[in-house]
């Protein structure tokens, strides 16, 4: 066995009478790749002897088959609607979230009473105080703690 030859095999760079004489070569042995060229030797033997009357038919049986009515399982069905029901109660829950965060309760812009407007000024005051308060202090702590970290580098 040349091994060169087979090595050619193996890259596909044979001739029609190189693998025939491997295939003769090998039809003798026990071997995986005996057994190889075995199966390609009986496979070549029985495509020979198709005709187009064969595969016609062949063609024909595989054709009938396919085309039968198409039926989808009754899970399909009820998979797509639970989905579309999801996406239903989804939307319908949002749109009450938004209808929900827009009809807060605001102030009036305008008011009949002069003393109402009054105590709702100062209430809105009294509001931003203790916010700006609570803020400054904070500031004037950082500052003094950076007034101290300032001192110790020097």
């Amino acid at each position: 066995m040349n091994d060169n030859s087979l090595n050619k095999y193996w890259e596909a760079e044979t001739s029609l009478q190189e693998e025939q004489q491997l295939m003769n070569e090998w039809m003798g042995k026990d071997s995986s790749e005996a057994e190889y060229f075995k199966t390609i030797h009986t496979t070549r033997q029985q495509r020979s002897k198709l005709t187009i009357a064969d595969i016609k038919a062949y063609n024909k049986k595989h054709e009938t088959a396919s085309t039968g009515t198409l039926v989808l399982p009754l899970y399909r069905w009820v998979a797509s609607a639970a989905a579309i029901l999801v996406f239903v109660v989804s939307a319908v829950g949002l749109w009450n979230y938004s209808q929900q965060t827009t009809q807060q309760t605001q102030m009036a812009e305008t008011f009949e009473d002069p003393q109402e407007a009054y105590q709702e000024l100062r209430e809105a005051l009294a509001f931003m105080s203790t916010k700006f308060n609570k803020t400054q202090d904070e500031a004037f702590g950082n500052i003094k703690k950076a007034s101290v970290y300032a001192d110790m580098f020097k």
